[in-house]
């Protein structure tokens, strides 16, 4: 009976957080539908699961790299995420990167977007702050 209750709360522990799939998640940053230009390596998109409390879970955050283009992509965790609610900021290395990605930081005005099975393209617009 015992290893008949293991093996059912490892089977949950297992399936927890991936009845709704998997998602993919790539994008780009743009100011005014035109691309934003950032030095290399100075910028990264971060997602991070809503909770049932509305906030995010700072336990598990999933970073992008920012590339010289603007774009990004979602290459940790395997490039999956679980579908739900997240929290998306911009965070910034110091003081370089567009002055007006800044507001999007997780101190100040995250967005959020709903991930969904599959692949996910997320555009953040830095003229549309609240969007």
């Amino acid at each position: 009976m015992k290893r008949c209750l293991v093996l059912l709360a490892v089977a949950a522990l297992a399936t927890a957080g991936c009845s709704g799939g998997m998602g993919r998640v790539k994008g780009q940053i743009v100011d005014n539908g035109q691309p934003v230009a950032f030095p290399f390596q100075t910028g990264s998109v971060e997602l991070s699961p809503i909770q049932p409390d509305g906030t995010p879970d700072a336990s598990r955050v999933y970073a992008a790299i920012v590339n010289e283009d603007g774009t990004f992509e979602l290459l940790a965790s395997g490039g999956e995420l679980a579908t739900g609610t997240y929290q998306v900021s911009i965070e910034m290395v110091g003081t370089k990167g567009p002055e007006k990605a800044k507001p999007f930081a997780a101190k100040v005005k995250p967005i959020k977007r709903e991930i969904k099975s599959g692949q996910n393209t997320i555009t953040i617009d830095l003229s549309k702050p609240g969007e």
